[in-house]
């Protein structure tokens, strides 16, 4: 009953002015995002009731069966390739890499020191689009021998960059089991850049040289995260890969200027035992975690690189960071918060030995085969990702 001597209460008015305000905020926001919008549809990435798929492909059986550099032709040609045609483009990667340019390498000794790696990439793309052999050919067949030169150049100028000189080597007697019998590295191309983001220091395992295949493999294609769209948009607009590459490796390393992967993977270092590592976490009630877990169907991709990690325990410090990620994952699971293909990577890449601060890297060397199959698909669609925006009139 209505009671017309009684005022309501300060703080309930107060309350409700707040909900109704929140509301048209968000209304407001809805209305001028691209939430929820479908601009596109893409035949790469599929989601299964039993796993991911790439092209049609199920990721479990690319990770089991196939190396990186065949997932990257099935990306941007979508389909395997044959015998022949895996020759032929492992050929383009390794001439591509003998052939790079003595005077690209010497722009990284103008650099400051103290860069952060992960701004290498957006330099080296450029630098490699400045001796692109073909600058002003956009079809599709070129632009997929460009995403090939980048993959046997790319290694080279980070080695430079992060080593100063070559390190992949073909070992001689450091690593007999990763050579031929003539002597010659059998290092695959993932094996190849793990040596060379741990400063080639120590020589790479066989087991090491599978899991990086899984993971680059697991991190090479994302659903659609601001740098996919800013690679599709680039390709469309531009019909330059470059354009694009350049776009998508700027926003990732924007969004990573205060490092998600270093920051997780210097804490999982850092646990000295499951314990220190769950009364970090009970520590922080009730902010929880902050990168990588989410409440969300788990990820095929997540079990394969947790299956990969589970072959690299053969050192004291292995056991430690992986018992400790895994007390954490076993915390959050009991709040219905389950690891993301981020979370696994950075496991992963712990157990290899990849810095901390090159684990941001790391991953968009890999995710540069998804944008730059990302960008074609859309060229192909024909479809222009331009936004439309409402100008002020004058009243």
């Amino acid at each position: 009953m209505k009671n017309p001597g009684k005022k309501p209460v300060p703080g309930m008015v107060a309350g409700l002015q707040k909900l109704v305000g929140d509301l048209q905020k968000a209304a407001t926001k809805e209305e001028f995002s691209l939430a929820g919008k479908v601009c596109a549809s893409t035949s790469l990435l599929g989601f299964l009731p039993d796993g991911v798929s790439y092209c049609g492909h199920t990721v479990q059986s690319l990770a089991h069966q196939r190396q990186f550099d065949e997932v990257a032709w099935l990306l941007l040609h979508g389909q395997l390739p044959d015998d022949e045609q895996l020759s032929d483009w492992d050929a383009l990667i390794a001439e591509s890499a003998g052939g790079l340019q003595a005077s690209i390498g010497e722009m990284f000794s103008l650099l400051p020191p103290g860069v952060r790696p992960m701004d290498l990439l957006p330099f080296a793309i450029s630098l490699l689009a400045f001796f692109d052999p073909a600058p002003s050919d956009v079809c599709a067949a070129a632009s997929v021998a460009r995403v090939g030169r980048i993959l046997g150049q790319l290694p080279r100028l980070l080695d430079l960059a992060l080593n100063g000189g070559p390190v992949v080597r073909s070992a001689g007697t450091d690593n007999p089991s990763m050579l031929s019998q003539t002597g010659e590295s059998l290092l695959s191309w993932s094996g190849r850049l793990l040596q060379i983001l741990r400063g080639g220091q120590c020589a790479v395992t066989v087991e090491e040289d599978a899991a990086m295949n899984v993971l680059m493999i697991c991190q090479c294609l994302t659903e659609m995260r601001p740098a996919c769209f800013t690679a599709r948009a680039s390709a469309a607009s531009t019909r330059s890969l470059f354009a694009a590459l350049q776009s998508a490796a700027t926003v990732y390393a924007g969004q990573t200027i205060n490092d998600p992967w270093q920051w997780a993977g210097e804490l999982l270092r850092s646990f000295l035992t499951p314990d220190q590592a769950e009364g970090w976490y009970r520590s922080r009630d009730p902010e929880g975690m902050p990168f990588g877990f989410a409440s969300c169907v788990p990820d095929a991709r997540v079990r394969l690189m947790r299956d990969a990690s589970g072959t690299l325990l053969g050192t004291i410090d292995r056991i430690r960071a992986a018992a400790a990620a895994s007390r954490l994952e076993k915390i959050l699971a009991s709040r219905n918060q389950l690891p993301t293909i981020d979370w696994a990577a950075v496991r992963l890449m712990t157990l290899l030995e990849i810095p901390a601060d090159r684990h941001a890297l790391t991953i968009a060397v890999a995710r540069i085969v998804g944008w730059s199959a990302q960008a074609l698909e859309q060229q192909k669609s024909g479809i222009s990702l331009l936004p439309a925006l409402r100008y002020a009139s004058e009243s």
